[in-house]
């Protein structure tokens, strides 16, 4: 009985492993690996400080915060909230920053599920692969992936990266809302000096119930003065 459901088990996952090779394979004719997926979601090994600029609207209210990274402070304390429209934050407003942004997991990888690999799209210009996440790679921040399907998109004549998006397999919470339609929308720039990809902008709109009622929350983060710091 033993090695029966140990042969069905085995038909279950090589399949799966060699769907996620096949992919693998595709990817490596341009440079992108699986740890490149995980860019820009990694705290613990980033290598670079830079400024982010949150734009949050929900049709009634729009806030802008200033932030900042700093990837040579303490797990914890790398992300600084400097300013919440204009003004010195106050500490409601840096607490709530905190407990979004300054993980202290360590390890972050992004990881990408085994068997959730598909090449969604191939053409003679792009190259758009689906995937999953595994929620307990994710930064807190992040963690909202896992209930959602992603998309990189590779440029075939370039050879790079052009953005990833994110749609929701299900109604979930990002931060304090409870969303039930999300898109998010990631921009990389690729840095050819330190062959390396980085985020450009992060795009969020969602469906979210506020008060009985559906309303659109769009999030905007647009990262800049990107420096190799380590």
């Amino acid at each position: 009985m033993k090695n029966i459901i140990s042969f069905v088990l085995l038909l279950c996952t090589v399949p799966s492993f060699a769907q996620k090779d096949t992919v693998l394979e595709k990817l490596a004719i341009y440079g992108i690996t699986e740890e490149t997926l995980g860019t820009g979601l990694q705290d613990t090994d980033a290598t670079h400080s830079f400024d982010i600029d949150i734009t949050t609207n929900n049709g009634t209210k729009n806030i802008i915060e200033v932030g900042h990274f700093n990837p040579l402070k303490p797990i914890g304390e790398r992300w600084i909230l400097v300013t919440v429209n204009d003004k010195s934050p106050s500490k409601k407003e840096i607490k709530k920053f905190d407990k979004t942004h300054n993980t202290k997991q360590l390890d972050i990888n992004g990881e990408v599920s085994d068997g959730s690999w598909k090449i969604a799209k191939d053409t003679d210009d792009e190259i758009v692969i689906s995937f999953k996440y595994d929620k307990e790679s994710l930064p807190k921040k992040f963690e909202f992936l896992a209930s959602c399907t992603g998309k990189a998109f590779i440029n075939k004549k370039t050879k790079r990266l052009v953005k990833a998006t994110f749609t929701n397999d299900s109604p979930l919470k990002v931060k304090i809302f409870n969303v039930s339609k999300l898109e998010m929308i990631i921009v990389y720039h690729y840095i050819k000096e330190e062959n390396i990809y980085v985020m450009d902008t992060q795009h969020l709109d969602m469906q979210v119930k506020l008060l009985g009622q559906l309303v659109e929350v769009e999030e905007l983060n647009e990262y800049y003065n990107y420096k190799k710091v380590r």
